[in-house]
């Protein structure tokens, strides 16, 4: 009897444990395919918010020109300048959040500011929708998102949450373009993510990631010099202002 029971109890500690291993495994694999399906919508159908946002401004054979004229193409990166020269004949399908963000924040003057200004940290608030706004929460989305490479996962609530706003902005956009965009974002959040489109899109995002990471070092170190160079001119006028004023 006492065998019969033990082995009773060991069966039902081994059918909790299997629940419990499974249900962690079901919810690691329904969070990494939230990661993946977030990721699909931020490259393919915000970034081409985007790009229909700056061709609302300009055609792309306009672009170069129009950057030229805003004295901001010695501000880009060499390979963006590639990008530009290239949409004459390519179009904008090579422009990625960073070039677009760029180009709709510094050369397009028509575009509606956000309401708390150009970089900001933080999610402008439900009732901040200018056009300036909406851009402003692709990028940050995006920025996000980048915090979660390593474990390539997004919890439920996270994505209901980056669902909500995502929505917000594909239905104030398609006022705004005439566009259909409220539908292709529900078809996204429907399509299916198998093996190749789930590896597909995490290089994607990674790849992105990777590059906004050396956009930051350069930026850091670039600002870091200038410092530099502003602390060592500085140092030298006061250095002669005082042989001067030691002469005097």
């Amino acid at each position: 009897m006492l065998i019969y029971q033990m082995h009773y109890v060991n069966l039902i500690l081994c059918s909790f444990i299997f629940r419990m291993a499974t249900s962690v495994s079901s919810t690691d694999d329904e969070d990494r395919t939230r990661f993946i399906k977030l990721s699909l919508i931020i490259i393919d159908e915000l970034t081409q918010i985007l790009r229909d946002l700056l061709h609302n401004e300009f055609s792309p054979s306009q672009i170069n020109n129009k950057v030229v004229q805003r004295n901001y193409l010695s501000k880009l990166r060499p390979e963006q300048v590639v990008v530009i020269n290239n949409a004459n004949t390519q179009g904008y399908q090579d422009f990625d959040i960073t070039l677009l963000y760029t180009l709709l924040r510094n050369v397009c003057q028509n575009i509606t500011a956000p309401s708390q200004g150009w970089g900001v940290s933080t999610m402008p608030s439900p009732n901040e929708v200018t056009v300036g706004d909406d851009i402003e929460r692709i990028r940050l989305i995006r920025n996000n998102l980048f915090g979660h490479i390593s474990e390539a996962a997004i919890s439920e609530t996270e994505f209901k949450e980056y669902w909500s706003i995502m929505s917000g902005i594909c239905t104030r956009i398609q006022t705004l373009l005439n566009k259909g965009y409220v539908k292709r974002l529900q078809d996204a959040e429907k399509r299916l993510i198998d093996a190749d489109t789930e590896e597909r899109y995490l290089q994607l995002i990674k790849k992105q990631a990777e590059e906004e990471r050396t956009i930051r070092d350069l930026l850091q170190i670039s600002l870091a010099q200038g410092k530099a160079n502003r602390d060592m001119l500085q140092h030298l006028q006061s250095s002669f202002t005082g042989k001067i004023t030691a002469y005097s």
